[in-house]
């Protein structure tokens, strides 16, 4: 009898791999799925360019150009060895071109600004990484994140994503990453190789494999992060941070206006709640400044000017003092 039911199960397997086999086999002949020239972005991973050195960025919004420096692994100042020396405390931040610094020059940036104010409030030994990135999702932040952030060796890391995750698109970043064949995210999901398990997943959603066009005003389209997926990114981030020994702060970068990101900010609020994190956005703050001051540039309304980089860095300075996070003294 036993037998008898293990040539059964080993004849259903045997079955069940044939007929997969053939339908990979098929799918993978007839090209399927056949994706192209509708991506914003041509490559899924991307940085800025490595060991630059007072680089003339161009800011086409405002037709002028801002000076970049980069280290050997594309972040921008304030530059930092990997290895950390005895004694240092390190306060990371992530997020888009909004962390990296759009539109301002080298020291005006955020956390150029805050490495500064962190120094002058008599924590010399404290250093801040900006690893923010331009366009950058939590998509492409964990993927930068395993490759090289950790390696920093941060003792504090603001995740500030939320500003590319709102925007719209014609595929949200993970459907990209499987139908371009990613190999940075596949290498890491090896069964979203298969064309089959793809096409399963788009039966329940789960990948697009057709674009959605983008209307006016980000009225069409799909999120570059749907929200379960944000919630999941966030829940990975906050593992990660915490696997490396450092306190993850979720923030939310201030607009101008709220606008848009509104849906992600609430679900940044309610992750932080239930994953018992610390949470930090200066939104309101920021509405309430920009009612009497410039501080972001009149024709780029998503990027802070050197101004408001300055307000931001003071308002994240007090936060980590209230929750001593500074580093020594």
């Amino acid at each position: 009898m036993a037998t008898s039911v293990l040539q059964k199960l080993m004849f259903s397997a045997l079955t069940t791999t044939v007929v997969f086999g053939a339908a990979e086999m098929g799918l993978m002949a007839a090209g399927w799925p056949k994706v192209e020239g509708r991506f914003t972005h041509k490559n899924v991973f991307w940085t800025a360019d490595a060991g630059l050195d007072g680089y003339d960025m161009p800011h086409n919004e405002e037709s002028t150009s801002f000076k970049v420096t980069t280290d050997d692994n594309g972040l921008r100042v304030p530059i930092h060895d990997v290895d950390k020396r005895p004694g240092t405390h390190r306060v990371m931040t992530l997020g888009c071109s909004t962390t990296f610094g759009w539109g301002v020059a080298d020291q005006e940036s955020y956390p150029a600004r805050l490495e500064s104010l962190i120094r002058a409030s008599g924590h010399g030994q404290t250093e801040v990484i900006n690893g923010g990135q331009p366009g950058y999702t939590t998509f492409q932040g964990r993927i930068l994140w395993e490759e090289t952030l950790k390696h920093y060796s941060p003792d504090v890391v603001l995740i500030g994503f939320v500003v590319q995750d709102s925007r719209k698109a014609q595929y949200s970043d993970k459907s990209q990453a499987i139908l371009q064949r990613e190999g940075l995210f596949l290498k890491n999901h090896l069964l979203h190789r298969s064309r089959v398990y793809l096409g399963l997943q788009s039966l329940i959603g789960g990948v697009q494999i057709e674009a959605k066009e983008v209307g006016p005003n980000d009225s069409g389209g799909v999120y570059r992060i749907p929200p379960g997926d944000f919630v999941e990114n966030l829940r990975w981030f906050v593992d990660a941070v915490q696997d490396v020994g450092a306190t993850p702060v979720l923030f939310g970068y201030p607009l101008e206006r709220t606008g848009y990101t509104a849906q992600h900010r609430r679900i940044l609020e309610v992750a932080a709640d239930e994953l018992d994190v610390l949470h930090f956005d200066p939104q309101p703050q920021m509405e309430q400044a920009t009612h009497g001051a410039q501080l972001y540039f009149p024709r780029d309304r998503g990027h802070a000017n050197a101004a408001g980089n300055a307000l931001i860095a003071e308002w994240v300075h007090d936060f980590l003092a209230k929750h001593d996070l500074l580093g020594p003294s």
